[in-house]
This record gives structure tokens, sequence and C-alpha cells, in this order.
């Protein structure tokens, strides 16, 4: 019977914490970082606000929380996409389908822009992102591998670098959502990787020349 109640009583947490999680994320959408306070969170999800401190000790713990969930969500939906890319081209691909998801949901930057001013949400948007990258890096090993390349380039400061890129793009977008800057952004990285495929395709492996052969040796007549 104690077991029972203590599973019903665990359940019934995740489910509070999902709901708040959700309210979150809405809220950021609705009235951005600023307007994300524990009083327009509670009454987005219709529910006392003392749950958040209960929960998760105060609204930076719960944006933590919302930004791993986000992270989680992120890296499930792109897993199987990321793990059949065989080239730069797809890769900007995936960057571009990820951007126009992230605009549609408009929590991303919200995100960043409150990470600024709180090194506990840095942290936790940097941990957020950790199995996004992980992803990008066993895309970029296989995208390599086919090429001289591969053991040339640290795979893993390649997928901080893309994820750097992406960033500082959503980033300069909200600063002017109405441009079309970032489409023809991304239509000019899916031609230079297709430019930079054909050079590092082109590049064939330095060969080992053949040593040539040794010289017969003289064999000396014997005297009669």
């Amino acid at each position: 019977m104690a077991t029972r109640l203590s599973t019903q009583a665990n359940q019934t947490g995740e489910e509070t914490r999902a709901k708040i999680i959700n309210a979150t994320l809405e809220t950021l959408r609705d009235e951005g970082i600023v307007g994300t306070t524990a009083r327009a969170i509670a009454r987005k999800g219709d529910f006392n606000q003392a749950l958040i401190f209960y929960h998760f000790g105060g609204v930076t713990g719960l944006l933590v929380a919302a930004a791993c969930t986000e992270g989680e969500q992120r890296s499930a939906r792109y897993a199987e996409r990321l793990e059949n890319i065989t080239s730069l081209h797809e890769l900007v691909g995936v960057a571009r389908e990820l951007h126009d998801e992230e605009q549609a949901e408009g929590t991303l930057a919200q995100l960043l822009a409150g990470a600024s001013s709180s090194p506990e949400l840095r942290e936790g948007l940097m941990g957020a992102f950790e199995p996004w990258m992980r992803l990008i890096e066993d895309a970029v090993e296989r995208v390599l591998s086919a090429t001289p390349y591969g053991e040339a380039f640290n795979s893993k400061d390649l997928s901080f670098a893309i994820t750097s890129l992406f960033l500082g793009i959503e980033l300069m977008h909200t600063l002017n959502p109405e441009s079309n800057q970032t489409s023809s952004l991304f239509r000019t990285f899916e031609q230079l990787a297709i430019v930079i495929e054909a050079m590092l395709q082109a590049v064939t492996p330095a060969t080992t020349p053949t040593p040539a052969p040794a010289p017969a040796k003289k064999v000396k007549k014997k005297k009669k």
C-alpha cells in the first residue's frame, strides 16, 4: 500500500512539474523573458505560484528545467534526421529546419537573453545543448570520414562552432525578425557546403611512392 501511494505521489509530482514547465514555455512565447514571472506563469497554467518554488526553487530553476526539457525534446526530434546525414549541405538543411521551428516556438532567443544576466541559467542552457552538440559531432565525423580530412579536424570543436554560429543567427534574427536576411544566409550556406564538399572530394590522399627496386648484385666469376 505504501509503495502504491509513493508511486502515485511521484506520478502526480511529475505531472505537476510538466504542467508548470509547459506554462513557462507558453509564457516565454507570449510575454518574453522580462514578463516571465512566477505570477505570470501561474496565471498561464492556472495553478498556485507557490508550486514553482516548491518544485523548482524559484523562477531561475524553473527556466533551467524548461531549457533542459526543450533540449531533450529537440534532440529526440532530430536524432534520426541527424543520424542519416552524410553531407555538409544536409547538415545545413537540418539547421534551417531547426531555425524555422525555433522561430515558430520563440523560446530559445528569450532564454538566451535571460542567460546574459544569470550564471545559473547560462550553465543550464549549456547543459541543455550538450545532447544536441553530440548529435552534430557524430554527423560531422560521418561527413569528414569520407574525405581525406577525416583525421585532420577536431569534430568536437567543429560541433561547438556550428552550434555557436546557429545561436548567433537566432540572436541576430531576434533583433530584426522582419528581415529576410536569415533565409538568404541559409541559402548561401547550402551553396557553400556543396562547393566545399566538391573540393574535399577532389583532393585525394597522398600516396606513398613505391620504392625503386634494389639494383641487382653483380656475381663475381671465380678464377680457374
